[in-house]
Formats: C-alpha cells, structure tokens, sequence
C-alpha cells in the first residue's frame, strides 16, 4: 500500500469513528475519537485497516497533546 494510500485510509477511519460517534449522540471530542479507534482497532480483522486505526490513533493523541500544550502555553515554536 503507498504512503498516499495509506494516509487516506487513516482519514477514512477517522470519519469513520466521528460518525459512529454522532450518530451515537456521544460528544466527539479527542478522547472521545481515541477510544472508538481503539475499539474500531480491536475488533478489526483487515491488516491494512488495523494498521490505519492505529496511525489514526497516534495522529489524534498527538493532536490532543499538542493542542492541551497550545492551550497551556508550554508548545514551543520551530
């Protein structure tokens, strides 16, 4: 699977989990979208969508991380 690919899957998983969030009525919040993935991880049994789950996974705690270090004030500028 090509990088592009596969980026597109972690975007597509991550629709995924925001929609069964809503439709769910569950607030979508960062957590909120971590623990879906997780759940949506678990129970997948397509490698490459396992593995999407899991980079969509990481890209949202890293997300969550660097926004609550925003809002602290303590993320550094490059």
């Amino acid at each position: 699977m090509s990088i592009k690919d596969e980026e597109k899957l972690t975007n597509i998983v991550i629709g995924e989990a925001v929609m069964a969030l809503l439709q769910q009525g569950t607030p979508v919040f960062a957590e909120q979208v971590a623990e879906k993935l997780r759940s949506m991880a678990a129970s997948e049994s397509d490698l490459n969508r396992k593995q999407a789950c899991e980079r969509a996974l990481a890209e949202v705690l890293n997300g969550s991380d660097a926004q609550s270090s925003q809002q602290d004030g303590t993320a550094s500028l490059h």
